[in-house]
Formats: C-alpha cells, structure tokens, sequence
C-alpha cells in the first residue's frame, strides 16, 4: 500500500496536500515509471493499493481551482461556499466564514458540484484503467461525512455532510463498475456501519475501514486516555504491573475481515505526539542494547502477531519488520532513513525472519485467513490471553503473553 502518487507541492512530504489530481508526482519517476512498478509488483504476485486523498486541502497551494473565476468567496468553483459572505461580516472580516472545516486541512471541497465530483471520480478511475492499481485507501472519509463544520461558528454543516455521502457513495459504485475486482479501502473513525455496507443497502460501498482502536488497545502511544489497553506502552514501564488485556479482548473480539487491523501505521511511527517506533514503545525508547532489545523484539512479536492471527485484515508499517528505529515525521523523514537491508541482514535478521514466518503461516492457513475467533482465556495480572482460530474441522489455539518472566 502507497502512500498518495498525486503530483503535490515541494518534494520533501507524504504527499497528502495535492490538488493535481491526474498528474502523477514526478520525484517518484512520474506515469511511466509508476507503471512500471505496478506491473513488477503484479509479476511478483503483490497487489497495489493506493491512497488516494480529498480531504487535505491547502487553499495556499499552488492551485488554479481558487479563485479561478471570481475572488467572491461563494462563487468558489472548488471549495464549499455556505451562504454568502454577507452573512458573516463580524466573525470573518476577510470572508471565510461560510467556508467548511473538515477538521483535517484547509477547506472541504464543494461536493454539491457534479463536476468537482467527478473531477475525484475520474482521477481515481484512471488509476484503475491506465495505472492498474488494484484498489485505494480513502484518507480521512470521516472529514468528508461526519466532521464538516461551517468555519465562521463551528457549526454542523449538514448539508455538507450529505454531499459527501452521495460523493463517496457515487466513487464507490464508479470504482466497482470500472474494476469489480478492485479492494476500497476507508481510513473512517466513525464507526458506522454502512460504511463497509452496499450502495443498494444505504451504505457507502467500501470493503473494509482501518480499525484505529485495535492499534490504540494494542500499542497506545499517543494521547489516548485509560479507556485503552495500551499493551506495549505501559509493558514498557516494567514494573511487571497489571496490563489490561480484557480491553484489548473486547478489540481484538470486533475485529473481522472487513476492518483493517495493525500495531503501527504511518501516522503513529513517530508523526502523531507521543508515538515512536514499535521497537522503541516497547522499551520506553530505552538504547536498544543486550537484554534490553530482547525484551523490545519480544514485545514486537506478540504486537505483530496479534494482528496477524486476528479475524482482521493485517497491516504491518514498512520498516517495522526489520526493527527500524527513527521516528516517520511528516516533514523531515528524508532525514531519518535507515538502511533496512542493512537490518535485515544483521541485527535486525531474527526479526525479519519471524515476520516472514508469520505471513507464510497465515496464507497457507484459510482457518487463519476466514475462520472466527473465540476467546478462551483472559487475566489481566498474569498479562495473558488465549483465542481460538476456527474454520469446519480445523482449529488453532493462539496464546499471547506480555509477562515479564516465563510460567513454569
């Protein structure tokens, strides 16, 4: 899974703030190069999923949508327009205030606009047909749907809100009817059902949402309060103290092929305050020297394999399989690269072996892959538990343990 491809403002960046919707960014070898890489992935068996994102929006970029045809704000041919800006003439002397905030970046697109639409739509089709990319992750659909507020006083806009379901409803049935086969993926926080749900049903059409909270009970180090498990964050602490695994049971119990579940991702790896790599969370960022990186590669492991033996889809952030240890900022991780062949062959060699171990286990496995998942055994001062894998006949008993000594 890329980060997103769209053509974007300066090079040294994820690539989330881009308005150049068809245009493929060129430090990263541009439309032929981009298709070259496609097609190796295919040839080597690996699909390639795509973010895709209309929800950061800079309305300082270097963008011809703004503006373009008058500087009166509700005549904006791209961005949202509530009102007119009359209706706001104390809160925003400079006429913002009938924009929309989608608490992400800049202003929401007005999706009241076929054409703005389809602008979307069409970007992502031509991925699928020219490109051959075989399916998306939506960045922040939550922005589009559910978080829209008008910016002069923070206001529901929900008008807003029910354009950006039609909008999303309507990408996800184009992208189905162009590529049938291809996979949607939702970054959405919501928890609402009909995301994951058919069109035709009332839902949204995705075929899976990234699961947040699985990762907050699993690894937890961020802001989140004692209403998460944390598992690996508070390990860390070594005090041997109570961990509380029943949370993480209720997470790991919900989990099911249509959310995506992981113990890192890459804004938790060092971007959002408070997280790091997984590898430097399971020691308190401790130097990773002697007994002390056998503790962090043991945590590593149970945190990896609790989502990869899960009902969920799993996702593991790159680098992590070889124990990289430097924060992934937003803006300086040029910066901070690490070698991970390097890692891979040398310290790092007995972790990148475990993590291929891992994958090979699950896709020889469907009872892995389809089968349900039955909680057989939880105790939050011992800091075990144990689940059942099961599909017809066939049956894995999974145990974890975070304890800082083996049982007898």
């Amino acid at each position: 899974e890329l980060l997103p491809m769209a053509e974007y403002e300066g090079w040294v960046s994820w690539g989330y703030g881009t308005s150049h919707y068809f245009a493929i960014e060129y430090v990263s070898g541009g439309r032929d190069q981009f298709k070259h890489f496609v097609k190796a992935c295919h040839q080597r068996g690996i699909a390639v999923i795509l973010d895709v994102v209309y929800n950061h929006y800079d309305h300082e970029a270097e963008r011809a949508e703004w503006a373009f045809d008058s500087d009166t704000p509700e005549k904006n041919i791209y961005y949202w327009y509530e009102g007119n800006a009359s209706d706001y003439p104390n809160a925003n002397p400079e006429g913002s205030g009938g924009y929309i905030d989608n608490m992400s970046t800049g202003y929401a697109p007005r999706f009241w606009d076929e054409t703005v639409r389809q602008l979307f739509i069409s970007s992502a089709a031509v991925l699928l047909l020219d490109f051959h990319v075989d399916g998306f992750r939506v960045d922040q659909t939550t922005s589009i749907h559910s978080y829209p507020v008008i910016h002069a006083n923070g206001a529901s806009a929900d008008n807003a809100k029910a354009f950006g379901v039609k909008f999303l409803r309507q990408w996800a049935r184009t992208m189905k009817l162009v590529k049938p086969s291809s996979f949607l993926i939702a970054e959405d926080h919501s928890g609402w059902d009909a995301v994951t749900q058919h069109p035709d049903e009332g839902g949204l059409g995705f075929d899976s949402v990234w699961y947040a909270d699985f990762y907050h009970h699993l690894m937890g180090d961020t802001d989140k309060g004692s209403d998460y498990a944390k598992l690996i964050k508070t390990a860390a602490l070594a005090d041997n103290r109570p961990l509380a695994m029943d949370y993480f049971a209720g997470a790991l119990s919900a989990a099911d092929p249509h959310k995506v579940v992981y113990s890192e991702s890459h804004d938790e790896a060092g971007n959002s305050e408070f997280s790091a790599r997984s590898i430097k969370v399971a020691v308190n960022r401790a130097p990773l020297e002697g007994e002390t990186r056998t503790y962090a590669e043991a945590r590593c492991r149970v945190a990896v394999a609790l989502a990869f033996l899960s009902a969920g889809i799993p996702m593991f952030f790159m680098g992590e399989e070889v124990g990289a240890q430097k924060d992934y900022r937003y803006d300086d991780f040029m910066s901070f690269r690490e070698d991970f062949q390097y890692l891979k062959e040398h310290e790092s060699r007995q972790l990148y072996k475990y993590y291929s171990d891992l994958i090979h286990f699950r896709t020889e496995r469907p009872v892995i892959q389809q089968g349900g998942l039955e909680l057989v055994h939880v105790h939050n001062a011992n800091r075990v538990l144990g689940f059942l894998r099961q599909k017809e006949q066939e049956s894995f008993l999974v145990l974890a343990s975070l304890n800082d000594a083996p049982f007898d």
